[in-house]
């Protein structure tokens, strides 16, 4: 018997991932997640100012009862002209028409080229299969369905601890991202899907909370995307007490949610496009919890270091520059950097084994810690380092 996993990890869901023809041989590129019961939805998304026609539609529908997610990969639906947002309209409506349920419950995503017309005839005349193809045993092919270039497919599931009448509410997701990464509110795309019963605003905040500290702190390459969003559908099928905002079990539920988010976020970290090795900076000792995610994210992201693990070359130096360009508050004199494991900076440089340190550069997973000795707050970040390989894959047609 197969297990389970990911998408439809929670009870209630299913899911297909089939070609429509937008990739090129015969790759996946569309998916469909279906639930099986109305579904509170909570979802974040770009703050860029060009957007997606399919997140459009999906900021529209969001505060509705959700049935499904529609997701293309190949395509970005955005900056394509008017005529798509048509188009967008066109292909909800016929899902909806098989589906048996209002095009207003069905939300869309959508991951790709920018500026290319949707193919939308192509979308229109695989929904059946799709539809056909639904199954709980689908969450491989659906999460293989959304990635662009991205190597490998990106899913996790979590138990929450909270007993319902039926079952243990659970928490499932699938996410993309390899490129174009620096989140100002989620990432790429994601998807997640739990069968708890929540209220819509309970579900929200914990989704926001788990993003701040996951798919808010990681960064690929500085750019942000048109079409990030993170979508979370609650269908209730545990039949627990429902979920309201600061009872005991909300923060059971926000603990696991931020958790699964830092998984989904750790793996699109990691497949950074051209990656060779896994950055995780971990900062501690800052004035407030904005000020450690600032120093976090502006080392990780930063070209200057990311190059240089890259290189394997210990330049603690970069690290202290990006340190310093925040305005976080520091002082240079309290400021103790570890590379990985290794002290090389306290206050003033420390003598230590150059030739140790670029041996452990030579690792897939490199740990930079920094104590900034001003405080209790933390944060962690990650990301990858920057390869010829990034620039090759990016300048291709």
């Amino acid at each position: 018997m197969e297990i389970k996993t990911g998408i439809t990890y929670p009870d209630g869901f299913l899911v297909s991932g089939i070609s429509c023809g937008i990739k090129k041989n015969k790759k996946k590129d569309l998916a469909l997640i279906y639930s099986t019961k109305p579904s509170v939805a909570g979802g974040c998304f770009t703050t860029n100012q060009f957007k997606s026609y399919s997140l459009l539609l999906t900021q529209k529908n969001i505060k509705n009862p959700i049935y499904a997610i529609l997701i293309n990969s190949g395509n970005a639906n955005t900056c394509n002209g008017e005529e798509n947002w048509k188009y967008t309209n066109l292909i909800i409506q016929k899902l909806g028409e098989l589906l048996k349920i209002p095009p207003s419950s069905i939300l869309m995503g959508s991951t790709g080229i920018i500026g290319k017309v949707l193919p939308y005839e192509k979308i229109i005349s695989s929904l059946n299969t799709l539809v056909k193809n639904l199954s709980d045993k689908n969450s491989k092919k659906a999460a293989e369905a959304i990635m662009t270039t991205d190597t490998r497919k990106k899913e996790a599931e979590i138990n929450t601890g909270i007993k319902g009448r039926k079952k243990e509410v659970v928490i499932g997701g699938m996410a993309k991202g390899a490129g174009m990464i620096y989140p100002n509110m989620a990432t790429m795309l994601a998807f997640l899907t739990t069968d708890a019963v929540i209220s819509q605003d309970a579900l929200q905040m914990s989704l926001n909370e788990a993003i701040e500290d996951s798919f808010n702190m990681i960064s690929i390459d500085n750019d942000q995307s048109t079409n990030d969003m993170v979508i979370c559908l609650a269908n209730g099928v545990a039949g627990n007490k429902t979920i309201h905002l600061d009872t005991p079990d909300y923060f059971k539920f926000s603990n696991a949610m931020k958790k699964i988010c830092i998984s989904l976020a750790k793996q699109i970290a990691s497949d950074g496009e051209g990656a060779k090795k896994f950055i995780e900076v971990k900062v501690k000792g800052a004035w407030c919890s904005k000020d450690a995610r600032r120093v976090a994210k502006k080392v990780v992201g930063s070209n200057l270091v990311k190059s240089a693990i890259a290189g394997g070359w210990p330049n603690w130096g970069r690290i202290l520059s990006s340190i310093g360009s925040t305005n976080a508050r520091i002082n240079q004199r309290n400021i103790e950097i570890k590379l990985c494991g290794i002290p090389v900076y306290k206050g003033n440089p420390l003598h230590f084994s150059e030739k140790k340190i670029r041996k452990l550069l030579t690792k897939k997973e490199i740990f930079i810690e920094i104590d900034l000795k001003r405080g209790n707050s933390e944060a962690t970040a990650w990301g990858c380092d920057l390869t010829e390989e990034y620039v090759k894959i990016n300048r291709r047609e």
